[in-house]
């Protein structure tokens, strides 16, 4: 700040004792200001994240358009004398100067960014530096055909039209609150958008005025200083933290839209074109419309696309959730939601039921004798063969417990209960798992089979049943299929 300062004063001092060659020796501090930018924002590239170099890239090219600007007004001024109330080339740079500060706004970061926006962006400013020459100068380049610059007055006008939708642009994306440091660069970027349209606006009227270099030209000497001081301060700790994730509606609309603020000046800029040149008109105002039509459809294409994903991934996860993580059989929250639709529906329908429990016969043994790979091994195995024995898709095979296992068979009678409880046995001694016990040599399973077909009752009454009658099959000796049916339950219950 210091150094920002005592720039100013020997500005002010030179202008004050050289006055006759003010016109030379004040553009050495008006050239400085911008290059001192330049290097501040290319520290700032160097030494900030990733996501956030590219607006910093944008604002050292706006002021390297002001640069050349000022150099080109350097060269009309010095040697072609040209005073400063007539439009001429130097002004087609400050002009576009506001592109690429206007890009920076409408910008998104680098993880939300479409690299083929960049070259449609790039289109738009290339189109919009050929109807500022246009306007300003109401010829086509390289037309041959004599210039002709607006008037001071309409010059004047469209710099203090672009000022403020530069700085309404600059000030809704700062409401936005951009995460980190891109909202320490939207911060010192609407500070300098302010600080420069103010100047701005009193410098070009007073320099229209007077035509001549004096005191003045401090005021274009202030917004670039401020920014070259502002650019290299350290961010502070603050602007690195992750702002909260929900956000006022406002915000999430402005940043949303922003994107979209370049393509709407552009449009603006090919109406105000379109009256005396009507094809370039037509030209800008077509290609406004098609950027914007291929930034939504492709937008809207890549939200459908992530929604899409999103879908898919909550249904993994539901997947997950629903799935015991060892045997990869359903796991118990799976099985008491699919027996509470399951019974609802043979309430309706009036169909039968049916509940098988599954356990494994002396299995404690069999993990105390070979251990918990072992174990492992066994329920990952039998929970493979009892899925294979159910007839049906719409059969479930659950782990209830440790070494419990349960089928929910809709539609199902007694009879056809019983006939896959005994092919699921088949199914477990054929896998020939040693663990000698009294049941034999090989691992055996003990089944409990209900069938409920009746209304009065509950889906948690049709669980007890089954575990009663998988109580009696480990009670008479194990490596047995017993069945508690509806009638017997209801009536032990009563009595």
């Amino acid at each position: 700040m210091p150094l920002a300062c005592a720039f100013v004063c020997l500005h002010a001092l030179v202008l004050l004792v050289f006055r006759s060659q003010g016109a030379v020796l004040t553009y050495p501090f008006l050239l400085l200001c911008p290059t001192l930018v330049i290097a501040a924002c290319g520290w700032r590239v160097a030494t900030v994240e990733r996501q956030s170099r590219s607006a910093w890239i944008l604002l050292a090219a706006g002021m390297f358009l002001w640069l050349c600007g000022m150099l080109l007004s350097a060269w009309e001024d010095i040697f072609q004398h040209i005073p400063v109330s007539v439009a001429y080339f130097s002004d087609v740079c400050f002009f576009l100067f506001d592109v690429p500060i206007l890009l920076a706004i409408s910008s998104v970061s680098t993880e939300q960014s479409i690299p083929f926006f960049v070259w449609l962006d790039g289109f738009q400013a290339l189109l919009t530096g050929y109807l500022t020459y246009v306007t300003i100068f109401s010829v086509t380049p390289l037309s041959g055909a004599q210039l002709q610059p607006v008037s001071i007055s309409v010059l004047l006008l469209t710099y203090k039209a672009e000022n403020v939708i530069l700085i309404v642009a600059s000030t809704l994306r700062l409401v936005a609150q951009p995460r980190g440091h891109e909202r320490r660069f939207y911060e010192v970027l609407c500070a300098f958008l302010w600080i420069y349209g103010v100047m701005a606006w009193i410098y070009n009227d007073l320099a229209v005025s007077t035509d001549t270099h004096n005191l003045i030209d401090l005021m274009a000497d202030l917004p670039f200083l401020f920014l070259a001081v502002v650019a290299v301060i350290p961010t502070s700790p603050r602007f690195q933290r992750v702002q909260p994730a929900q956000r006022k509606r406002l915000a999430l609309f402005i940043e949303n839209v922003s994107p979209i603020f370049y393509t709407v000046a552009l449009l603006a800029l090919s109406m105000s074109v379109i009256r005396r040149h009507f094809y370039e008109g037509m030209v800008g105002v077509f290609t406004a419309l098609v950027v914007y039509g291929i930034r939504m459809t492709t937008l809207q294409g890549r939200h459908l696309r992530v929604q899409h994903e999103l879908h898919e991934a909550r249904d993994r996860l539901e997947a997950m959730a629903l799935t015991d993580g060892l045997t990869n059989a359903a796991n118990r929250r799976h099985f008491d939601q699919t027996l509470i639709v399951e019974w609802n529906r043979a309430v309706r329908n009036q169909e039968p039921l049916a509940l098988l429990l599954v356990d494994i016969d002396y299995f404690k043994r069999l993990n105390d004798r070979y251990g918990h790979p072992a174990g492992d091994r066994c329920l990952i195995s039998i929970a493979a063969a009892l899925q294979s024995m159910l007839p049906r898709g719409g059969d479930l095979l659950a782990r209830y417990g440790g070494e419990e296992f349960a089928a929910i068979l809709p539609s199902t009678d007694e009879d056809g209960a019983r006939l896959v409880a005994k092919r699921m046995q088949e199914a477990v001694r054929s896998l020939n798992i040693h663990n000698e016990t009294p049941t034999g040599e090989l691992v055996t399973v003990s089944i409990g089979i209900t069938v409920f077909e009746s209304s009065y009752a509950e889906a948690a009454e049709i669980v007890e049943a089954a575990d009663q009658a998988l109580y009696r099959a480990k009670e008479s000796g194990r490596n047995r299929v017993e069945a508690m049916p509806q009638r017997e339950y209801l009536r032990e219950r009563i009595g």
